[in-house]
């Protein structure tokens, strides 16, 4: 049977050029960057920082149209577009201009119900972490900032569960009996980068923890969600959260 990926053991081998290579061809300067950063994937998110945050942020240019908004010690940024390749590319690029602190925060799928949660592990089930460690099943966050968001998610009265997310590349290839499998499991949530984040981020000695609103279910039928106020509301009040516990 092939292994993946196809050239054996190539986590071990080194890359010909480095996300800090990149760094310096856009001549992009670490000077004044911030340490830590939130990465948000909705543009409802953006709406909410630059709103509620108007007059208080500083706002940089990045890579790829990104734009960083520089919130004191923190920065926010909006991923554009989906997906482990572009959110373990971004985080390089954040990590090469100096962040070593992230809070990954967006929508998910739920297997068993709604609600937020702040994942425990990552299924996987993307293609991308396996260019950076070796196959297992599960990645993982970093613990000692997943305890810190919690314990600010307690202080603001915000209700959440710790559970374990399943990472995947194509959204519409979920199928009915994996589906069926990781609800026997108890897996919570599916999404598209947890994984990937948490491979790079451990691969780089940096730190990365995830939050998710539930924005479907994922049960017997296909059921949205991402037009209720309340998921929206949620998903503010975690952003906020978040950005405390970065500063």
């Amino acid at each position: 049977m092939a292994s993946f990926p196809n050239y054996k053991n190539k986590h071990r081998k080194e890359s010909l050029f480095h996300p800090e290579d990149f760094v310096r061809y856009k001549n992009w300067s670490p000077k004044d960057f911030p340490k830590k950063v939130i990465i948000v994937y909705q543009r409802s998110s953006l709406r909410h920082f630059l709103r509620k945050y108007r007059g208080k942020y500083k706002k940089l240019n990045f890579t790829n149209g990104h734009v960083l908004f520089k919130y004191g010690n923190v920065g926010f940024i909006r991923m554009n577009g989906i997906g482990s390749p572009n959110a373990a590319t971004l985080l390089e690029e954040l990590m090469a201009l100096g962040a070593r602190e992230f809070l990954s925060m967006g929508t998910a799928g739920g297997l068993q119900e709604e609600g937020i949660f702040i994942v425990d592990r990552a299924i996987r089930d993307e293609g991308t972490s396996h260019h950076y460690e070796p196959a297992a099943k599960y990645a993982y966050p970093d613990k000692e900032l997943s305890e810190r968001l919690g314990k600010i998610f307690e202080k603001k009265k915000i209700e959440y569960k710790k559970g374990t997310s399943w990472t995947i590349d194509a959204p519409y290839r979920e199928t009915k009996a994996e589906i069926e499998k990781y609800r026997k499991e108890g897996v919570a949530t599916v999404e598209m980068e947890a994984s990937a984040l948490f491979t790079v981020a451990r691969k780089k000695g940096a730190k990365i923890s995830s939050a998710l609103v539930v924005s479907d279910i994922l049960g017997k039928k296909w059921e949205p969600k991402f037009h209720h106020l309340d998921m929206r509301r949620s998903l503010n009040n975690i952003i906020d959260a978040g950005i405390e516990c970065l500063k």
